[in-house]
């Protein structure tokens, strides 16, 4: 026990400086490891780093080779742990850098606190280095310190605080890291460069914020009400449907969803932005609805439920399909939402939205109460049977050597094996992975929504460190693991996405996270040649040695990877089950596979073709 936890026993009231406060609350919030880059504003913020109470608790510091790139890692750490996932940059040149990767966190309802060392208090007006001047008369005003928190402020963040007053400090942190938590959206903290070093009180430190301690609760009589309809229209229904979406995962709902299913065998789908939440290996599943853009088994399924129970629901073109989301003729749904639940009759067209209810409470109180001996489920045994991959019909490749994207689709998931992570980049390889039958609790990870090229890599990296400072976070069913398996991670990106944060290998050697990494080597970006420019200049790129990569940053003798270039389906189908027989203790490859520029998923042709019928 160090000095600042033998205080926070005692009733001796004791102050520490803001900066060592930041970093205990931080970690005692969930932050771990923190993801950053160092520059003149933050400098006396990271110098905390190295107090005794701070490296008591375990904190570490995850050094990033930009901003942009640490955004994307605290990323992948809160999606994998589901909680909050930190950065801390600096003024001007580093906030304004990781923008795009929190705005992809708060699009995607993911947990991020960027921390931004900004300028002194009360400093002398001036056009500072690193911001940017203001347009008119620069050279007699200063420059506007608050351009960045004016930007993200109500917009990208749930919750912004720029510290002026180190009295109110403290409180300003908790407020922001509650909000987090509640919205399950990114917040920033600004903190003036003469801050870290002033004195606060450590009661704030006596208090820890959780995600099951931040959200808003639903009034009793609200949640009783709202249950009580929602077993009204399950007992009266034959062929209910459960759709997984995104926020089941972000509230930490999937156990208590998969229970669910467990208990009452109602058929279930999961969304684009859902998949992976539900255990696919259970006999009701019926594979990924995607609306028009899904295969014509899974959407004739989900189109004979008479009542559709929609958990988690996050409404987005890609999710939520600008093409049109039918249900069922005659079908009803109920939209389980963290800050609503909605109840709407498609055939009448009426619909009733309970504000103020958190379908957290609502699952809870659901699971306690439901009958099953009520249940009426009348499925059709015929229609509604167990979702299989062959139900996509694949083209038939007989003596084609060359890899595929059916292929993969085909044998890539013999990779996979129950509790691994699998992690992939906005490309072409993507879509095919939307219809794979994964193990059982295995997480899978992806931008669906925001679709910034060249996350995933950077986000591998958020998710390793993750996996080292909460092993198993993600599984929720010990049961489902063999023992003694350690989950590996494996990152599918596109040459294209990768050349973008690439840098981020060397981050993976510094701090020893063990990946499988598979660059699909498609001579540039295939996903924008499907839309467009199948020939055009601008959708190629500079050909790399690719299985250097590793060598070059830093494993110089390979002492913790190793690399191979595959161009057959023999080779690629070899090192499948060679790695498929491995954990996440066995180091870490890198797998160039070359394919070929022309080549998609019949996914990806879906949504194009859809987008083509569209008036």
């Amino acid at each position: 026990m160090g000095p600042l936890s033998q205080d926070l026993t005692s009733s001796k009231p004791r102050k520490i400086p803001f900066g060592e406060y930041l970093f205990n609350k931080v970690v005692q919030c969930g932050s771990k490891s923190i993801f950053g880059v160092p520059g003149d504003y933050n400098l006396s913020l990271l110098e905390h780093l190295y107090d005794e109470s701070v490296k008591n608790v375990g904190c570490r510091w995850i050094a990033c080779c930009n901003e942009l790139n640490a955004a994307y890692a605290a990323d992948g750490y809160s999606r994998y742990t589901n909680k909050l996932g930190t950065l801390i940059t600096t003024y001007g040149v580093g906030e304004l850098s990781a923008l795009n990767g929190v705005a992809g966190a708060s699009t995607e309802n993911v947990k991020v606190l960027h921390i931004v060392g900004v300028l002194k208090t009360n400093a002398p007006t001036c056009n500072y280095h690193h911001l940017v001047p203001q347009l008119h008369y620069a050279n007699l005003v200063g420059p506007n310190e608050k351009l960045c928190y004016e930007m993200v402020k109500d917009r990208i963040a749930c919750s912004a605080e720029y510290l002026d007053d180190i009295d109110t400090a403290t409180q300003k942190v908790s407020k922001v890291i509650e909000d987090i938590y509640k919205y399950s959206k990114p917040g920033y903290i600004f903190v003036p460069a003469d801050f870290p070093d002033k004195l606060v009180d450590v009661s704030g430190l006596y208090s820890k914020i959780s995600l099951e301690g931040s959200i808003e609760r639903t009034p009793h009589n609200i949640l009783q009400s709202t249950v009580d309809r929602t077993l009204s229209w399950l007992y009266s229904s034959k062929t209910p449907g459960i759709l997984a979406d995104a926020n089941v995962d972000r509230f930490g709902l999937s156990g208590q969803l998969n229970k669910l299913i467990k208990t009452t065998e109602i058929r279930n789908f999961t969304t684009i932005m859902g998949k992976s939440i539900l255990d696919e290996m259970n006999p009701w599943y019926m594979g990924l609805y995607a609306g028009k853009n899904c295969t014509d088994m899974v959407r004739s399924k989900f189109l004979s439920c008479d009542l559709i129970l929609h958990f988690g629901v996050e409404k987005n073109e890609v999710n939520y399909c600008a093409q049109g989301f039918p249900y069922g003729t005659g079908a009803k749904v109920i939209e389980f939402h963290q800050s609503y639940i909605r109840f709407w009759d498609t055939v009448c067209g009426d619909e009733d939205i309970i504000k103020g209810a958190n379908f957290s409470d609502v699952l809870e109180e659901l699971l306690s109460r439901i009958d099953t001996k009520k249940l009426d489920l009348k499925y059709d045994p015929a229609k509604f049977t167990a979702y299989k991959p062959t139900d996509l019909h694949l083209p038939n490749e007989e003596g084609v050597e060359e890899i595929t994207q059916a292929y993969l689709q085909r044998e890539f998931p013999k990779i996979l094996n129950s509790g691994d992570v699998l992690v992939c980049d906005t490309g072409s390889f993507q879509f095919g992975v939307r219809d794979y039958r994964l193990p059982s609790q295995v997480k899978y990870m992806a931008q669906c929504s925001y679709l910034s090229i060249g996350t995933a890599l950077p986000a591998s990296l958020g998710v390793g460190i993750g996996m080292q400072d909460y092993p198993f976070a993600h599984i929720y069913d010990q049961s489902k693991l063999t023992p003694g398996y350690v989950p590996k991670l494996i990152l599918g990106v596109g040459d294209g996405a990768a050349q973008m944060t690439v840098q981020e290998l060397t981050t993976m050697i510094r701090y020893q996270v063990s990946i499988n990494v598979f660059l699909w080597n498609n001579n540039g970006y295939t996903i924008e040649r499907a839309f467009l420019g199948a020939d055009s200049g601008y959708n190629d790129i500079m050909p790399w040695k690719w299985t250097k990569l590793f060598e070059a940053f830093g494993d110089f003798d390979g002492k913790y990877s190793s690399s191979a270039y595959v161009d057959t389906r023999e080779q690629l189908g070899s090192k499948i089950r060679e790695l498929g027989r491995k954990g996440g203790d066995s180091g870490s490859q890198f797998i160039e596979v070359k394919m070929g520029t022309m080549d998609y998923p019949v996914q990806l042709q879906l949504m194009l073709n859809s987008f083509k019928s569209k008036p």
